[in-house]
C-alpha cells in the first residue's frame, strides 16, 4: 500500500537531493565552491537522513501486512545492479573517487539486514541506537561493506554510522506514526509530484547525465573535461 503523504515527501527529498548533486558537480568542476560545514554541507546531510528515514518507514510498511523475503529480493537485486553499474561507471570517469558504498548499495544492503526485524520495531529501535555509535574502521577494505570511516574521496559514500542506525529507527517509529498503515492527512497532491517520489530510482539513475550534458550543453564544462 502506498501513502501518498510519503510519496510526497519523498518527491521533496528526490528534488533536494537533485539541487545538492547539481552543485556538487559545480563544485568539481570549479564553477563554484562548496566547504565543509556551510548550508551546502548541511543541507546534504539534512537531505541524506530525510531519504534513509524515509526508506525505512517505507520497508515497515511493505512488510506489515505480507512479510515475504521474495518481495524485499526483488526490489533489492535492481538495488545491486544498479549500484554496481553506477561503481563501474565512476570507476571509468573518476578513479580516484569512484563511488564504492553509496546510497544504492547501502539502501541494498539495509533491505536484506532490516528483514529480520521488520516486524520487531522495538529491537529495530535499540539496533538502530547501537548502529549510531558503531565504531568505523580506517582500513581500506572494509570500504564495500560501509564500515571504513568517511577520511576518503569518493563521490558518493554512505557508510554504515550514522545512516543503517536511521534505517533502522525510521523503520520502528513508522510502527508508531502508521500502525494501521493509513495516511495522517487526506491532502490530494498532484499525481505528477507523486510521480516523482514513486520513481527515485529511475531519477537517480539517469540524473547526472543529465545534469552533466546540460553544463556541456550550455558551455559550462568543456567535453573534454568529461572525457
Amino acid at each position: 500500500m502506498r501513502i501518498d503523504e510519503l510519496d510526497s515527501l519523498r518527491a521533496t527529498a528526490l528534488v533536494m537531493m537533485l539541487v545538492l548533486n547539481f552543485v556538487t558537480d559545480l563544485n568539481h568542476f570549479g564553477i563554484m565552491n562548496t566547504e565543509t560545514g556551510d548550508q551546502w554541507w548541511w543541507l546534504a546531510r539534512i537531505t541524506a537522513s530525510l531519504f534513509v528515514g524515509i526508506s525505512g518507514v517505507s520497508y515497515f510498511l511493505a512488510h506489515r501486512l505480507e512479510y515475504d523475503f521474495t518481495k524485499t529480493t526483488g526490489r533489492t537485486k535492481r538495488l545491486i545492479f544498479w549500484a554496481f553499474v553506477i561503481t563501474i561507471i565512476t570507476y571509468i570517469f573518476e578513479p580516484s573517487a569512484y563511488v564504492r558504498f553509496g546510497i544504492l548499495h547501502f539502501l541494498a544492503l539495509a533491505s536484506i539486514v532490516a528483514f529480520p526485524v521488520a516486524r520487531k520495531p522495538e529491537f529495530a529501535f535499540g539496533i538502530g541506537l547501537l548502529l549510531l555509535i558503531i565504531p568505523l574502521s580506517s582500513n581500506s577494505n572494509l570500504v564495500w561493506l560501509g564500515l571504513r570511516e568517511t577520511g576518503f574521496i569518493a563521490v558518493d559514500y554512505f557508510p554504515l554510522n550514522p545512516w543503517l542506525g536511521i534505517f533502522f529507527i525510521g523503520l520502528a517509529l513508522a510502527s508508531r506514526i502508521y500502525p494501521e498503515g493509513k495516511p495522517l492527512t487526506e491532502i490530494q497532491w498532484p499525481e505528477k509530484w507523486l510521480w516523482f517520489g514513486r520513481n527515485t530510482l529511475t531519477i537517480y539513475v539517469i540524473h547526472q547525465p543529465i545534469l552533466i550534458g546540460l553544463l556541456v550543453l550550455t558551455g559550462q564544462v568543456p567535453l573534454e573535461d568529461i572525457l
